[in-house]
């Protein structure tokens, strides 16, 4: 079989069909290892990303199960099989980011570890799909709900409110206003300050930040990390919104360069908007960093390896989904009351690459 990218039908379907093929004609035995993400993406020529929803759709609809460490397989007979004794719903915004997809890892080890069975639903950075998911839920009889949100998610309160009622809630990576369960976060105002002081450090005093949006509790508490940064340093913040995305970055950093300015240094709310920005700034023929630093923020795989890799913030993204997990499982087990409510905040490290250049250090 080849990949039809000319198909109206995603590339992940297509390997799911692949694989569904394979199974009905009992190329696959019940029990018997299915190929991996990097097996299928090396088959097929296509991305790990593509394989590994692939496969995760099948686990979701119970064709196969994940053994941590050992791999993916067919299902057994299910009499044959230990029952499982809880199932919970990781709710994710994408499977494209590796850092949601770090978050699901560190859960998969706990739910796995404790016995837990869990499925992955996830909305493509769309707040109405999203709402379209939580009604789903709604309907669903899960014992939980770990829902890593996103800056929209606070759009859809009143359905989200309705599942708190019904379910334990743990909401991960940004708060949600308003929203009163257990939530997971990572240090995000120590990041910005730090970053921002890396860079002072290296000598950069004209210092843009690309934030993230404003509604974002992530993005703001980057910013005001990095504005309470420059004013220690008794230097002007300067401030320009995004979206997240790679386009984003690239239309503000054009934005900004197009007009004549004394920019020194970029730090963007996260490694994507650091790629547009990257982009643009070639294009202009600025160099990178002989005329401008650049530095991003989550560590993510798309900044380790452009032509100069991204000074960065590390979130434990693994440590967050294995701290939400456990929560999880307390408050379905009893272990901790349902109106004991906990904010933990995951500590953040800088990761000092080539973006930044070499200057001497005030």
């Amino acid at each position: 079989m080849k990949i039809n990218e000319k198909s109206s039908i995603p590339i992940p379907k297509q390997i799911k069909e692949y694989l569904l093929n394979e199974i009905k004609k009992g190329k696959i035995a019940p029990g018997e290892k299915v190929p991996s993400e990097q097996q299928l993406a090396k088959k097929f020529k296509v991305s790990r990303i593509a394989s590994r929803e692939a496969l995760l759709e099948l686990i979701n609809e119970g064709y196969l199960f994940r053994v941590l460490g050992k791999g993916t397989f067919l299902k057994v007979d299910i009499k044959k099989r230990e029952v499982l004794k809880k199932k919970v719903i990781i709710k994710v915004p994408n499977l494209k980011n590796s850092f949601y997809y770090q978050i699901i890892s560190g859960a998969e080890i706990i739910f796995t570890h404790n016995n837990y069975e869990f499925k992955i639903l996830t909305e493509r950075d769309n707040q109405i799909e999203e709402k379209k998911i939580l009604e789903k839920i709604l309907e669903e009889k899960e014992d939980g709900l770990l829902l890593i949100s996103s800056y929209y998610t606070y759009t859809n309160l009143t359905i989200l409110r309705r599942i708190i009622e019904k379910l334990p809630v743990i909401i991960v990576d940004v708060k949600i206003p308003g929203i009163k369960v257990d939530t997971v976060i990572s240090n995000d105002f120590k990041g910005g300050y730090m970053i921002t002081e890396h860079l002072i450090e290296l000598g950069y005093k004209k210092i843009l930040h690309l934030s993230g949006p404003e509604s974002d509790s992530s993005a703001y508490e980057r910013k005001k990390g990095y504005i309470e940064c420059m004013k220690k340093y008794k230097l002007k913040p300067e401030i320009r919104y995004t979206k997240w995305t790679l386009e984003d970055g690239y239309f503000e950093t054009k934005k900004v360069f197009l007009n004549k300015n004394n920019i020194e240094a970029i730090f963007c709310c996260n490694d994507e908007v650091a790629i547009g920005c990257y982009r643009a700034l070639k294009e202009l023929n600025i160099k990178v960093p002989e005329d401008v630093g650049i530095a991003g923020y989550g560590n993510m795989d798309i900044g380790k390896v452009i032509e100069i890799p991204f000074t960065t913030i590390d979130q434990s993204p693994e440590k967050m989904g294995k701290i939400s997990a456990e929560l999880l499982i307390n408050k379905i087990d009893g272990k901790r009351k349902k109106e004991e409510i906990k904010e933990i905040k995951v500590d953040t490290k800088l990761i000092i690459r080539n973006s930044c250049g070499i200057y001497n250090v005030i």
